[in-house]
């Protein structure tokens, strides 16, 4: 087993190859966090041991570089660090570091965290191995830019949907505007948000739809909804709403959706909802759009749950109303 050491202490770095070879692994040093990165690309360890602070990168951008690479996240990454704040485990756990270590700990702590880690390193391994790709210093921080506009893509969509919460919309357009946000940075020929309680489904589509189109997509929808919720889903029993750009044209075919995917609403564990996307391209739905996507289902759930919850709540009042004058008359 292949364990790379990144830390800017040449004693620490030392004392640790000492104890990880005497227990029979090999080792792989890097003095700071830029060299940890190249170093991970090319020598494509088991594990990885990061310091958190180091010139270069720090541990927290070196571990959230290799987490946020799909093909290579599945590789365990320790922090072995001075550090005892929570304020530190708290963003090495958001970085993506599966362990965090303080380093009066090199003894036996250290080495069940990497005994632990060996289990799902194995398991990892099943899928086939990595490329190696050697990486030089404008490599490295190439990859950094990359993280932070990708960052604040997500921030900015997260933004996007947060702020419908605070606009009075009825649940249809909050269902047609959460769609038109998904549809700013993934592509999808069409889109729909399934909604449990009302069993409705609306739909918004980046081109005309035939019958035939809406009811595949229905039905594809249905069974992966079947599937969430553990209960019967009919498609005829899914009511579709369409926005107002879907235009039904009977002589269109999108050709079969090669690439589906669908995410789960929840809201206190239950699911409320499932967003669906649909495409004739196949391979559309990578491990990095999937990861951006899943990135807003919490702020997705918690606007379709309140519109949903406003559109009951004026619902109720709209009756009370009735009502009310139904008794006077």
């Amino acid at each position: 087993m292949r364990i790379l050491v990144a830390d800017d202490s040449p004693v620490i770095r030392g004392a640790v190859t000492e104890l990880l070879t005497k227990n029979g692994f090999e080792v792989v040093q890097a003095a700071d966090g830029i060299e940890a990165v190249q170093k991970f690309y090319s020598e494509l360890p088991d594990l990885v041991l990061l310091d958190l602070q180091m010139p270069g990168l720090n541990g927290y951008v070196a571990c959230r570089l290799i987490k946020e690479d799909f093909k290579v996240a599945h590789i365990p990454v320790i922090i072995l660090t001075a550090h005892q704040t929570a304020e530190d485990r708290y963003w090495a756990h958001k970085s993506g570091a599966d362990a965090y270590i303080t380093k009066d700990h090199l003894g036996s702590d250290l080495l069940a965290a990497i005994r632990s880690a060996r289990a799902s390193r194995a398991l990892a391994e099943l899928t086939g191995g990595e490329e190696r790709e050697p990486l030089d210093q404008v490599g490295v921080m190439s990859r950094v830019c990359e993280m932070l506009d990708r960052q604040l893509l997500e921030a900015s969509i997260v933004n996007d949907i947060v702020t419908l919460a605070t606009k009075t919309l009825d649940l249809r357009s909050t269902v047609q505007q959460v769609l038109q946000i998904v549809r700013r940075f993934v592509e999808y020929d069409v889109a729909g948000l399934a909604l449990r309680e009302d069993k409705t489904l609306g739909i918004r589509a980046s081109g005309p739809l035939s019958r035939d189109d809406i009811n595949q997509f229905r039905g594809l929808v249905a069974g992966h909804f079947e599937q969430a919720i553990s209960a019967p889903v009919e498609p005829s029993g899914l009511t579709v709403w369409l926005d107002e750009d879907a235009v039904v044209d009977n002589d269109s075919d999108t050709g079969g959706l090669p690439s589906f995917w669908t995410l789960a609403l929840r809201s206190r564990s239950e699911v409320l909802g499932m967003l669906a996307l649909g495409s004739a391209k196949p391979g559309l739905y990578t491990p990095q759009i999937v990861r951006t996507l899943r990135m807003v289902e919490f702020p997705m759930s918690m606007v379709v749950e309140s519109a949903y919850h406003h559109q009951k709540m004026l619902e109720q009042e709209a009756r009370m109303s009735l009502s009310s004058l139904y008794q006077r008359s």
